[in-house]
């Protein structure tokens, strides 16, 4: 639906907002700042118009990569941000063939079909290079929900659950921080359970955190022609 029309439409909807973005109030780029996040490339999944990213290169990022299905945010995006490289796709569709210290998806993956997850989650987790940095944000319930999307005919919802905590439960990703509020812009601690919302910087890591176990006495390592 967001490559055939609804990408493009949300963009309308939601294009003087996007205008209005603020570096300053975005929670995303206050933990890249607090925590002195440094990333040489960096990928935003659902870039929009890419400013987030241009705030990134503004801070010393060099290589910056744009994945968004709205070919009317692209477009905005290309004559703004000609720095930016601008890549239509969907998050399950996109194989970009490099990894990244920082990618971020920041209210995406709550649009995705079930049945692709975790394609999606695997398609993003691709793009992390080892020892670089993962910043998640979406809504957060305690209690999974499923929201009718009113945009679209009945039947077509939006999915809300505690994203970041997929790729905590591989034991790849490590929390390093979080941020929880009302909204993606706010923060509030007296938000309701059902509004709140959240962003997670994680930090990949393949195996050096593992810790090293002996083996149990007079077990050595296997032959070549033990089974």
């Amino acid at each position: 639906m967001f490559l055939e029309s609804e990408g493009d439409r949300w963009y309308e909807r939601n294009a003087a907002v996007l205008e209005a973005f603020d570096p300053d109030q975005d929670l995303p780029l206050r933990l890249v700042d607090l925590y002195r996040v440094e990333a040489a490339s960096a990928l935003e999944v659902g870039a929009a118009t890419g400013a987030r990213l241009a705030a990134l290169g503004a801070r010393g990022c060099r290589r910056l990569v744009a994945v968004e299905p709205s070919l009317a945010a692209i477009a905005e995006g290309r004559r703004r941000h000609p720095g930016i490289e601008f890549r239509r796709a969907l998050v399950t569709d996109m194989d970009l063939g490099e990894q990244f210290d920082l990618v971020v998806a920041h209210y995406v993956l709550h649009w995705v079909d079930r049945g692709a997850l975790l394609t999606a989650v695997a398609a993003i987790d691709r793009c992390v290079r080892d020892g670089g940095f993962l910043i998640v944000g979406d809504f957060c319930p305690a209690t999974p929900a499923r929201v009718p999307y009113h945009h679209l005919p009945a039947g077509v919802y939006t999915w809300k659950q505690p994203y970041h905590e997929i790729w905590t439960a591989s034991g790849l990703y490590r929390v390093v921080a979080g941020l929880t509020g009302t909204s993606p812009r706010a923060l509030d601690p007296r938000a309701a359970e059902h509004e709140r919302g959240g962003v997670w910087l994680l930090r990949k890591s393949l195996v050096d955190h593992y810790v090293e176990a002996a083996l149990p006495p007079g077990v050595g390592p296997r032959s070549s022609g033990d089974r």
